[in-house]
């Protein structure tokens, strides 16, 4: 089970395979959300996020399902 959340003021995201990864950063921390799509990504709906914040933190969370969703709701909270 993956959760994702944008609030006003932090974005949460938790994965999990056999144990949780788990990313809480606060919005003002955050310079870029990017998305990464293959063409196959893109028909079914899957891709990469990559989060980018102040002093390089950067983290990649892989085939996450409706990926520009998540990118457009942090682009409109901020």
């Amino acid at each position: 089970m993956d959760v994702f959340a944008i609030t006003n003021k932090r974005i949460i995201m938790k994965t999990s395979l056999t144990a949780w990864r788990t990313l809480e950063l606060n919005l003002s921390k955050v310079e870029s959300v990017l998305v990464n799509q293959t063409v196959v990504g893109r028909i079914l709906g899957f891709g990469d996020v990559v989060i980018i914040g102040t002093g390089g933190t950067r983290e990649t969370f892989i085939d996450i399902r409706k990926p520009a969703i998540f990118r457009k709701k942090f682009q409109e909270t901020i």
